[in-house]
């Protein structure tokens, strides 16, 4: 955990807006998995017709 810290530390300040940002995106993925997956399944059959 302490190597992890410190390379957190060593971060730009833009570096670590953008692990902030990434990590609320993942977050809010898994929270609505299921209509991201209705949203991709229903883009790929517009596609396939």
């Amino acid at each position: 955990m302490k190597k992890i810290l410190d390379w957190y530390r060593a971060q730009s300040d833009t570096s670590k807006a953008f692990i902030w940002l990434s990590l609320i995106c993942v977050i809010g993925i898994i929270l609505r998995w299921d209509h991201v997956v209705d949203m991709v399944s229903k883009g790929f059959s517009h596609y396939s017709k």
